[in-house]
C-alpha cells in the first residue's frame, strides 16, 4: 500500500511536471524525445530522491473509523484524478489536436481519446457520489468505467502513454479500495 500511494504520487508529480513543461514550451522549437533509458534513469532518481514517503507516516487507519477514512481516501483520490484528467485533457491533448502537423488519422484518434477522457471523468464522478452515498458496488463498476474509458485511448506517444499508466494505476488503486471494503477477504 505504501508503495501505490509513493507511486501515485510520483505519477500525478511526472504528470503535472509533464503538462507544464508542454504549455511552457508551445512556441518553443520541439525538443528531441528522451530516451526509455533516459526516462527509467529519470524516474529512478526520483524514487531515491523521495524515498522518505515510502516511511510508516502512510499507516493504514484503524479498523473503527474504516470506512470514513476509506470514504475520504477514495473521494480525494478519485477528485485529483478527475482534475489530473481534465488538466491532461485542456493542455496535452488540446495541444495535439490544434497542431497543424497533426494529420487527419491522428486527429480522430486523438477526438476518440477527447471523449473517453470526458467519459472517465464522468465516470469517476459518479464513482464519488456513490462512494458518499455509501454504494460501493456502484463505486466499484464506475471506477471500472474509468479505467476503461483510460484504456481506450492508446496513443503512441511518451506523454499519452504515462498519463494512462498514471490514470490506470489510480483506478486500479481506488479499486483495489473498493473491493477490500466490499469484501475484506479479498
Amino acid at each position: 500500500m505504501i508503495m501505490a500511494v509513493f507511486n501515485t504520487r510520483l505519477a500525478a508529480l511526472l504528470i503535472s511536471l509533464s503538462v507544464v513543461l508542454s504549455a511552457a514550451s508551445a512556441n518553443a522549437d520541439p525538443p528531441s524525445p528522451p530516451t526509455l533509458d533516459e526516462v527509467s534513469s529519470y524516474l529512478s532518481g526520483l524514487k531515491e530522491h523521495f524515498r522518505f514517503l515510502q516511511e510508516s507516516s502512510f499507516a493504514p487507519p484503524p479498523e473503527e473509523h474504516a470506512t470514513k477514512d476509506m470514504t475520504h481516501y477514495l473521494t480525494e483520490h478519485m477528485s485529483a484524478a478527475v482534475k489530473m484528467v481534465e488538466e491532461f485533457s485542456s493542455t496535452t491533448l488540446a495541444k495535439r489536436l490544434n497542431d497543424p502537423s497533426t494529420d487527419d488519422y491522428t486527429k480522430k484518434a486523438l477526438l476518440l481519446c477527447e471523449e473517453m477522457y470526458k467519459n472517465a471523468v464522468q465516470a469517476l464522478n459518479n464513482g464519488m457520489k456513490s462512494v458518499s452515498a455509501g454504494d460501493f458496488f456502484q463505486a466499484r463498476t464506475e471506477t471500472h468505467a474509468f479505467i476503461n474509458n483510460i484504456n481506450a485511448c492508446g496513443d503512441s506517444s511518451m506523454e499519452f502513454q504515462t498519463f494512462g499508466e498514471w490514470a490506470r494505476e489510480v483506478g486500479g488503486d481506488c479499486l483495489a479500495k473498493i473491493v477490500e471494503h466490499i469484501d475484506p477477504e479479498e
